[in-house]
């Protein structure tokens, strides 16, 4: 196969520019402009098209086992690929919860090798917060790093030593930085429209004082560690400031931190409710402004699904989660790249590369001779409207449904198979 004429992003090499792609058994073989075709392979012009290394997503959550009705392994998947995935990293809060190796067996089981797939497995057993698991044994079998995502860690004894011993296998935790007792009961952000609509509220206190927490522990042992779906400006300001110190952390935002706020809740529509929760004007500036000077690393979908009948309940009593995979990047290109705040290849960076990065994938988030062709070939001007009901994820409620996003992925590309968009 032969990709021809496209603009290639590749932000693993800072490369920027037309170049031709040769695939051979799945495997990149030419990278170069003004590649001849060969009488036996499928030649595809790309002309106005991108192609960047596939997107890589270091926190998903597909449901199964446990939660079928919300999402399955393989609806989840072809969720991802619609997104323009090459690689999604399952967080472990299933039923039962990925702390073991039967488990995890099942769900790499399940994905049938059609995407990579690097399960994220959990720090404790149970995701109870007390009792750690087996890590070599789960790393043995393909556990890709680890955490109670869902649930915060809170006991620091237990945390200090896990760090400790996770990171001398060369692997990270994944931190959902919570206060549990500032959380608890709340639905949506403290602040003006918890007021007005009667709403008990969760103060950005309960991610930054965790995560202020966390740091320490971190510092004092000179460990790795990694924050999810950090939603707040003061998050924010801590792991600047800790990077400044040469702590060594990475960070993730997910696209309804950039894309919208607590004053798109006009009502008591559930579709809003996530975890954190959708923040302040201030709050979405400091996240765009984190993007911009590298202190937050990636962008993560937290694709986190459920069911409709779950998400129509009242807003109380609904859970919290959204779809993710299939309006990522749209939002990423509309909100941050076509207005400006983000450049192309950094975007793109925060999509693919620097995920792969810091989770140590192999053969994802990068276009070059001899690695595996994954990529995403995208029309960076076309516009189009989310229509939650086409979703190949089964949860089909977003509340960007109806939006006008600028920028669509065409194919995904995986081990040289090509997924058309759409189809």
């Amino acid at each position: 196969m032969l990709l021809k004429n496209a603009t290639v992003i590749n932000p693993a090499e800072n490369f920027e520019g037309k170049s031709d792609i040769r695939i051979e058994n799945g495997i990149i073989t030419e990278f170069s402009p003004n590649l001849k075709s060969n009488s036996n392979e499928e030649t595809i012009d790309l002309e106005g098209k991108i192609i960047t290394a596939g997107l890589v997503d270091m926190h998903c959550h597909l449901r199964e086992p446990g939660f079928t009705a919300k999402e399955t392994i393989k609806t989840g998947i072809s969720s991802a690929i619609e997104g323009g995935y090459t690689a999604i990293c399952p967080m472990a809060n299933t039923n039962p919860a990925v702390d073991n190796v039967t488990t995890l067996i099942y769900t790499k089981n399940q994905a049938e090798q059609k995407i990579g797939f690097y399960p994220i497995c959990a720090v404790t057993k149970g995701l109870y917060g007390d009792k750690l698991v087996n890590v070599s044994e789960l790393i043995d079998n393909g556990a890709i790093a680890f955490s109670d995502d869902g649930k915060p860690i809170e006991n620091m004894h237990l945390l200090r030593e896990a760090i400790k011993y996770i990171n001398s296998h060369n692997k990270v935790i994944i931190s959902h930085s919570e206060d549990s007792s500032l959380a608890s009961g709340g639905v949506i952000n403290e602040g003006k429209i918890s007021t007005r609509l009667g709403l008990k509220g969760i103060p950005s206190i309960t991610e930054s004082l965790a995560i202020a927490r966390e740091l320490e522990i971190v510092k004092s042992i000179n460990g790795r560690y990694h924050f999810a779906h950090i939603s707040a400006k003061r998050s924010i300001e801590l792991i600047r400031q800790a990077k400044k110190e040469g702590l060594n952390v990475t960070a993730e935002t997910a696209p309804h931190y950039f894309s919208l706020t607590e004053d798109d809740m006009v009502d008591y529509d559930a579709k809003y409710k996530v975890n954190p929760p959708l923040r302040t004007k201030e709050d979405l500036e400091a996240v765009i402004e984190g993007l911009k000077d590298g202190t937050l690393d990636a962008i993560a979908t937290d694709h986190a699904p459920h069911t409709v009948a779950e998400k129509q309940k009242p807003i109380q009593n609904a859970p919290m989660g959204i779809s993710g995979f299939e309006t990522a990047l749209g939002l990423t290109l509309t909100n941050l790249v076509h207005t400006g705040k983000l450049s192309l290849i950094a975007a793109l960076g925060k999509l693919n590369y620097n995920p792969a990065k810091i989770l140590g994938i192999e053969n994802q988030g990068i276009i070059k001779i001899g690695a595996e062709a994954n990529l995403t070939i995208i029309d960076l001007n076309e516009e189009w409207i989310v229509n939650a009901q086409n979703f190949k994820s089964k949860c089909r409620i977003s509340p960007f449904d109806g939006f006008k996003l600028k920028g669509k992925v065409k194919m995904t590309i995986i081990n040289g198979k090509i997924y058309k968009i759409g189809k």
